[in-house]
């Protein structure tokens, strides 16, 4: 099974609202909670995303560049005119 670490935001922003909930909060601060649960979320999310392109992008490079260091390098010819 594979376990994802869960921000600290998304676990400050879930533990507000528990703790809303459990004080019988008004419900406009009950929706005020879950939004700042789900934006924390979605900005994991988008964090995570970044970090995976990033990961990606520089794993191709390195892999493009020791191809390209490892070919043969082109013949030099001497054109004299």
């Amino acid at each position: 099974m594979i376990v994802y670490p869960i921000p600290v935001e998304v676990t400050q922003a879930r533990i507000q609202l528990l703790v809303d909930q459990t004080a019988k909060a008004p419900p406009s601060t009950i929706n005020e909670d879950l939004k700042a649960v789900y934006d924390a979320k979605s900005q994991a999310q988008q964090a995570q995303v970044k970090q995976h392109v990033k990961q990606h992008v520089e794993r191709h490079v390195d892999e493009h560049v020791e191809q390209h260091a490892q070919a043969e390098p082109a013949a030099l010819v001497d054109v004299k005119v």
